[in-house]
């Protein structure tokens, strides 16, 4: 997941949602400070992969697939 949201968070790629990056740099930041992400991973996980606004780009399908992947995971531990 970490890989995937790199490109979104340390350059400037547009194409992506407002709350899809707040939530994606908050993952990043907390990761950064060695804290634990659980808390702001659950809100990437509440967000629907197929709706969330992300660029037809190989970074923005590589996002796409780690949401649902985590999404996925998200709901097995539920």
């Amino acid at each position: 997941m970490l890989e995937a949201i790199v490109p979104f968070v340390t350059t400037n790629v547009s194409g992506i949602s407002q709350s899809l990056y707040r939530a994606l740099h908050r993952v990043h930041v907390t990761h950064l400070r060695n804290h634990a992400p659980d808390e702001f991973l659950a809100r990437l996980a509440a967000m629907d992969p197929e709706r969330v606004k992300v660029p037809d780009t190989d970074e923005g399908r590589r996002l796409r697939t780690a949401l649902h992947h985590l999404r996925t995971a998200q709901n097995l531990h539920a």
